[in-house]
């Protein structure tokens, strides 16, 4: 079944809707040649919970009291002919299209995650890997100096077909078959799937298999520790944070004026705060910033306002985060004041916002 990326989003109870929906009924991972019977007491059910789901959570009332029932009554009948899990995908998807929304979709288990879900009291370990897609390919993105994977001799650019027993270009396939409204996220969770595999808890073993000179490859990578600023909030399991600040040189002007600084973080965490804005502090000078926000699924969305306190001159607003439950203006405030008291003034040069597939959550709030 769907699993959201485990470092949820912060955006609106409404995100959360199509991932249960989708938990309802898992698409088997057989080729979509033969799709796999399904009684139509399940079909029933699944269409049922979906609605249930719907009606008891999505933001906007108005359109529960008003169409939500005349959906079921018009939709519902054809669950109960539905014969195969394929079929009941796009019942469902039909049954989501009628809400005025996005981020409303089910995407099939075969185009999901289907790691173990981590325990909540382990600290995730690292192989210094990262992976990203290139059309149907897994590739790898980078790989950190001196981790296990750059000890194994594993290097930017090759492809790699197999994490464990799970076989990558199968997975981006089925993404591919995806209705289009549906791959980015789909892209996004198969993306964290992937990376996740290659962070298990230090001293655990992965094994990758890598195309490397017209051959393939058996790498067995024992990760290692997870640098960063360990922390944890709410109902999240222990996170590693890490914040990486560049100073890039540029041509011409002073030392300050021909550089560019660069801001990279893996996650919205409080922890973070001071080595964000010690990160500001260091690159203030620069002609201008890059924040980098590749694979950074979100975290806490109120950080945006404060972290945004750096690039305005003037109040403005991202929006409002509404659930049934309340509303939460999202404003960003110039920042006049470090959090030691001590004066500082917004950067006034360019931003660049640099995002992903696995960009998500309280990161694609602040790039909007």
């Amino acid at each position: 079944m769907l699993r959201i990326p485990r470092l949820l989003s912060n955006m609106s109870a409404r995100l959360g809707v199509a991932a249960v929906a989708a938990a309802c009924a898992p698409v088997s991972s057989m080729p979509v040649s033969a799709p796999e019977p399904i009684a139509s007491s399940v079909a029933v059910s699944t269409f049922d919970t979906v609605w249930a789901v719907v009606r008891n959570t999505y933001v906007d009332t108005g359109f529960v009291a008003s169409r939500w029932s005349s959906v079921r009554d018009s939709l519902r009948p054809r669950a109960a002919l539905v014969t195969d899990r394929k079929s009941l995908t796009e019942l469902l998807a039909t049954t989501l299209k009628t809400i005025p929304d996005s981020h409303f979709y089910i995407i099939p288990e075969s185009a999901a995650e289907t790691s173990e879900a981590p325990d909540p009291s382990e600290v995730g370990g690292s192989t210094g890997i990262a992976i990203r897609a290139i059309g149907e390919n897994a590739v790898i993105w980078t790989v950190d100096a001196g981790s296990p994977g750059a000890k194994a001799g594993i290097s930017p650019g090759e492809t790699v077909s197999r994490i464990g027993n799970r076989e990558l270009s199968a997975a981006l396939r089925q993404v591919r078959a995806l209705p289009e409204a549906a791959r980015p996220r789909a892209l996004s969770e198969v993306l964290y799937g992937f990376n996740h595999a290659l962070s298990p808890p230090a001293g655990k073993t992965v094994n990758v298999r890598i195309a490397k000179g017209g051959k393939t490859v058996d790498y067995a990578v024992v990760a290692g520790p997870t640098a960063g600023t360990v922390s944890q909030f709410g109902n999240l399991p222990p996170i590693a944070g890490r914040v990486v600040v560049r100073r890039l040189s540029g041509g011409g002007g002073n030392a300050g004026a021909g550089c560019v600084g660069v801001i990279a973080f893996n996650i919205w965490l409080p922890a973070l705060v001071p080595q964000l804005e010690k990160g500001m502090d260091s690159v203030g000078d620069c002609a201008g910033v890059v924040v980098d926000l590749r694979g950074n699924p979100g975290g806490v969305g109120a950080m945006v306002m404060g972290f945004g306190g750096y690039f305005v001159d003037s109040v403005i607003s991202l929006g409002t985060m509404r659930s049934r439950q309340l509303s939460l203006r999202f404003a960003m405030n110039p920042r006049r004041a470090r959090s030691d008291g001590s004066p500082t003034v917004p950067f006034e040069g360019p931003l660049a916002i640099i995002v992903d597939p696995m960009t998500a959550s309280t990161s694609e709030i602040f790039a909007a």
